[in-house]
């Protein structure tokens, strides 16, 4: 199985479909466009890799590279792993979509719930296309290491 090194390398390469992706979706909305771009950056950081207890490489980068939010998602993560530990590389875990949503919604049900709860709407106004996006870039991302889960040899 390839190690965290070997997804990062990989997910980089990503970005030569990704940047066009976006932005040819930016010309149908933009709003669809900017969440994909956004989402598939994200996959630096949430990986399906989450479901493994201690730190992966992605968390590692996310504490390094993110002054203070990324601290706080750490201990979101770790809670993620610590409940999913027993699935590692399931398809509940690591199938792209499936558990892409999975994680976003950990990720993001605390922040909608405290941000509605000051009128903060975040799907108003047709935002919900940037949340699709967002999916649809970060299941990219997820495609790409599960992809290299299943097929890698270590060549």
């Amino acid at each position: 199985m390839p190690d965290g090194g070997t997804h990062h390398k990989y997910y980089n390469r990503g970005y030569i479909v990704s940047i066009p992706v976006g932005i040819i979706t930016s010309l149908w909305e933009w709003k669809f466009g900017l969440g994909y771009v956004v989402g598939y950056s994200l996959g630096r950081y949430v990986d399906p890799d989450w479901d493994l207890m201690g730190t992966n490489a992605g968390e590692g980068r996310m504490v390094n590279e993110i002054p203070i939010l990324g601290h706080l998602v750490f201990g979101v993560s770790s809670s993620y792993g610590s409940i999913f530990r027993k699935h590692h590389r399931s398809f509940w875990t690591h199938f792209p979509v499936v558990s892409t949503l999975i994680r976003l919604i950990f990720i993001m049900v605390v922040p909608f719930v405290f941000l509605d709860s000051w009128g903060i709407n975040l799907v108003g106004n047709e935002w919900y296309l940037f949340w699709l996006g967002l999916w649809a870039g970060l299941s990219h991302a997820d495609a790409i290491h599960y992809y290299l889960d299943i097929t890698y040899s270590g060549v």
